[in-house]
């Protein structure tokens, strides 16, 4: 799970959704913007290392990046890494395709 495989980005991208935790983690950090991960903790009522094990699984997925300040670690979202990845599903899917051809006749 999570290999560093040009093949298994996007699996491993989207993974990092497929968890109603991770969603609601997600949901925090997009309210807040950076969030310390003990806050975090004591926000969503789970232990630290358990945050710790989603958090990692959404870093490695590339949807979020954290940052240590002394003791503390802070969590944000990737937006840029997270466009990257959607532009790429789309042109996996040909939705980038499909969405100009919409553009062009005024759909």
């Amino acid at each position: 799970m999570f290999l560093q495989n040009p093949r298994n980005e996007l699996p491993d991208h989207f993974l990092g959704f497929a968890n109603p935790t991770r969603l609601r983690i997600l949901e925090r950090l997009a309210k807040l913007g950076e969030v310390n991960v003990n806050d975090l903790a004591l926000h969503l009522h789970m232990s630290q290392p358990r945050i710790s094990w989603h958090l990692r699984m959404l870093r490695l997925g590339g949807v979020i990046r954290t940052r240590r300040e002394g003791r503390q670690v802070y969590c944000s979202l990737d937006v840029e890494n997270i466009r990257r990845y959607r532009e790429r599903l789309d042109q996996m899917l040909g939705m980038a395709q499909k969405m100009k051809v919409g553009e062009e006749v005024g759909a």
